[in-house]
């Protein structure tokens, strides 16, 4: 755990570094001479590197302090010129006045219980040091919830509707006191544009209230921007305090009810679900979902609050779906080679034929979009019309978004038409492997594909519950590894 401070290259800064390690030091318990001794290192540090290094005056200047056991550990970042560590002046204590340039590194030194200089290559030099304190004071972690409270909590009976604009910033709370900003969800975080969504009806949000009618617990539908009557199941909240209460489970049974309400005009649902843990996965098959496609590292983890998960990974996410009307007869065009997996995955739909019949494209141009979040480092390409020229325009996309510093990227295609003969090869060349089949409207599907850049992605870490899911995973990582030979 660490804390910072980013100052200037100028020595008229030095009482701002000093005043930032000593009062860093007070905070976990030092002494008045301790302080001093902070000040004094502080001091000798932050001159030499702003007078003997001539750092970039245009670069801010980085001090942080780090908790180790039983004190701190500060580190001055230096971009100026590279540093001698093995010939650095030495301080002579029997003759000073011709030793004075060594006198920094022996006070540092002296003062300190351990100092040295490291080596960051393109990243510069770092100066630090480490005191221990006499009477170190750690931090606490302060559990805010008590027992009395959980339970409290957990029995208490709260009052079920569906959300109107006024409730807007009271989700917008919620969202924080779940997921702090983690959230992929951004419409979640702004109170006025949550407002415009549940007034237009693009979001219709079930929640529950307390006693002291503060929503604490909620889940949505979001309409797909394809179709009105698709729309995202999920973006399930509790505060932490409430996660015990039933309110959880019976907020989905009525989400899940409401599908096929004619008033809303919602009839076909589909599910994106984490696949760091299971609990969702099994919870929608029970609601009657099933997985048809799978979105490889889509975003960091969320840092759920007080949730203790491993988010050294990126996140996956499992589609699944849930139709609650008649589908029209439609035909489905795929990749002869994936032709067995496809089937399973729509088997439920005794509307749906699959055909590998190619045909070549008659349109010279196509038509696309590209949607890319370099945040998350994710990007979707959606073709509309697969053209002739569909192969050129997809390589030079994807290399604008390599440029972008994009590392996972999702192919969309269109399904309702023949593909072209040379298309699965052609797609292979460019690392893009089969990831499954999406809704895009009650008549239309697409084809899923994935591209991972730049990243060593783990296929163990997606965790499934579902028969089917597993096998189409274990499918994508042999046409993933065929794709990287």
């Amino acid at each position: 755990m660490t804390t910072k401070l980013c100052t200037f290259h100028d020595l008229n800064a030095i009482g701002i570094i000093r005043s930032f390690v000593s009062q860093s030091g007070a905070f976990f318990g030092a002494t008045d001479k301790e302080m001093h001794q902070l000040e004094v290192m502080a001091e000798e540090a932050s001159a030499f590197i702003i007078e003997a290094l001539y750092p970039d005056k245009d670069k801010l200047f980085e001090i942080e302090a780090e908790v180790i056991d039983g004190g701190l550990c500060f580190y001055f970042h230096s971009k100026g010129i590279p540093v001698d560590e093995k010939n650095l002046p030495i301080y002579d204590t029997k003759n000073p006045e011709s030793s004075i340039d060594g006198l920094p590194f022996f006070l540092l030194e002296s003062l300190s219980d351990a100092m040295e200089f490291k080596n960051g290559g393109k990243d510069g030099w770092v100066l630090l040091f480490e005191k221990r304190f006499v009477n170190f004071k750690p931090l606490q972690k302060v559990n805010s919830i008590s027992k009395e409270i959980l339970n409290e909590c957990a029995k208490e009976r709260l009052k079920f509707s569906i959300a109107t604009p006024s409730d807007a910033y009271d989700i917008v709370k919620l969202t924080y006191l779940t997921y702090r900003y983690s959230y992929a969800k951004g419409v979640f975080y702004y109170r006025k544009e949550l407002e415009n969504a549940i007034r237009d009806g693009r979001i219709i949000i079930f929640i529950a209230k307390n006693h002291a009618d503060e929503v604490v617990v909620c889940s949505a539908y979001l309409r797909s921007s394809t179709s009105d009557m698709i729309a995202e199941s999920g973006m399930l909240m509790s505060r932490p305090e409430y996660r015990k209460n039933s309110a959880l489970l019976m907020i989905t049974r009525k989400q899940t009810k409401f599908l096929g309400n004619n008033e809303y005009g919602l009839f076909i649902s589909y599910a994106t679900l984490v696949t760091s843990h299971t609990k969702s996965q099994r919870l929608v098959q029970h609601y009657g979902y099933f997985s048809t496609a799978l979105y490889l590292s889509v975003h960091p983890k969320a840092d759920f609050i007080d949730i203790d998960l491993q988010n050294d990974e990126r996140e996956s996410l499992l589609y699944a779906l849930r139709v609650r009307c008649e589908l029209d007869f439609v035909t489905v065009f795929v990749p002869k080679i994936h032709l067995e997996i496809t089937t399973k995955l729509l088997e439920q739909f005794d509307n749906i034929s699959l055909s590998t019949k190619e045909l070549e494209p008659s349109e010279d141009v196509s038509k696309f979009r590209v949607d890319k979040n370099t945040v998350d480092s994710v990007a979707t390409i959606t073709f509309e019309v697969l053209a002739k020229d569909y192969l050129q325009q997809l390589k030079y996309q994807l290399k604008e978004l390599e440029s972008d510093t994009i590392i996972t990227t999702f192919l969309k295609i269109p399904a309702n038409k023949e593909l072209p003969s040379d298309f699965e090869k052609s797609l292979s060349k460019l690392g893009l492997f089969y990831s499954g089949v999406v809704m895009k409207t009650k008549d239309e599907w697409e084809l899923l594909y994935t591209r991972l850049i730049a990243q060593r992605f783990d296929f163990d870490s997606v965790k499934l519950d579902d028969v089917l899911a597993i096998e189409l995973k274990e499918y994508m990582y042999k046409r993933f590894k065929e794709v990287e030979a």
